[in-house]
């Protein structure tokens, strides 16, 4: 069998692991967790050679192997070997320490619960640095973050996906950010009576940011610069990336230039393109 699609699932404690190994599930993957990595790779060998009708595969792969080197070279030699993608799943050191005291579970590095996490978080880190896709939970329930998996492995089956995502700096950079750009130095519909309570979705306030005198010089130097760069990163074997636009708000400028920005790269050529609107909401 030479189509068999695996998926590495991997990431800290508490990030979420669990909850993606059962989207996967409903995406139709045939689910490992925390098998043993000696004789992880005789495993995926017999899933090649033997035709059982498993077109897809999903591996926990995380901590909890102990040794976190081993970790990093099997992963590394599964995405060489397999042409594997990898998924990391992250979340802040306030977000961990959160949701362990309340699940009330012991962490796997330890019974000192902060040190523990600050240790994973800083041993997981080249894990995450050879990661294709890392997936922060922050601030996401499970429905958040189911929609968002389906999402990207929808498109990601063409290998590669590029998310254009707005956000307000008020609420925080996104942590799932590959490249930022601010636009904060256009003009503000927040300020016009008549569009506040609008979004960048909205003609009028799309209309209103377009009409900044370096509306226009920006956006072609921006699509300029995605069409250089993206076939940059393919070829180094990237297979998502991540271009965050934001705003003070993240709800009208930022709105704007995202699709605008998707209409014109779709244009160009490239189909894979997933929209979000972080904040629009708030």
């Amino acid at each position: 069998m030479n189509n068999l699609s695996i998926v590495i699932i991997t990431g800290l404690s508490g990030a979420g692991k669990s909850h993606a190994a059962k989207v996967f599930e409903d995406l139709g993957y045939y689910t490992i967790d925390n098998m043993p990595l000696p004789i992880l790779d005789k495993v995926i060998e017999l899933f090649y050679n033997i035709d059982n009708g498993i077109t897809k595969v999903a591996f926990v792969i995380d901590a909890r192997a102990k040794d976190i080197n081993l970790v990093f070279q099997f992963i590394k030699l599964l995405r060489e070997k397999y042409n594997a993608t990898s998924i990391f799943m992250d979340a802040s050191f306030e977000t961990l320490v959160k949701r362990y005291k309340e699940t009330r579970r012991k962490h796997p590095l330890g019974s000192d619960l902060q040190e523990s996490i600050k240790k994973e978080i800083s041993l997981m880190e080249n894990v995450k640095g050879i990661s294709d896709i890392v997936l922060n939970t922050d601030n996401k329930n499970i429905h958040d973050l189911t929609r968002e998996i389906v999402d990207i492995f929808n498109h990601h089956k063409n290998d590669f996906t590029l998310t254009l995502q707005s956000f307000g700096f008020k609420n925080g950079l996104p942590h799932d950010a590959d490249m930022v750009m601010d636009v904060r130095f256009m003009r503000n519909p927040h300020f016009d009576d008549g569009l506040r309570t609008m979004t960048g979705l909205n003609e009028e306030v799309q209309n209103y940011v377009k009409a900044d005198e370096n509306y226009d010089k920006f956006i072609t130097q921006l699509k300029e610069m995605v069409l250089f760069l993206l076939p940059q990163y393919i070829r180094e074997g990237k297979k998502y990336f991540n271009i965050s636009i934001g705003c003070t708000g993240g709800k009208h400028r930022s709105v704007t230039i995202v699709e605008d920005l998707a209409n014109i790269l779709t244009e160009s050529g490239i189909k894979d393109i997933i929209k979000k609107h972080r904040d629009i909401d708030k």
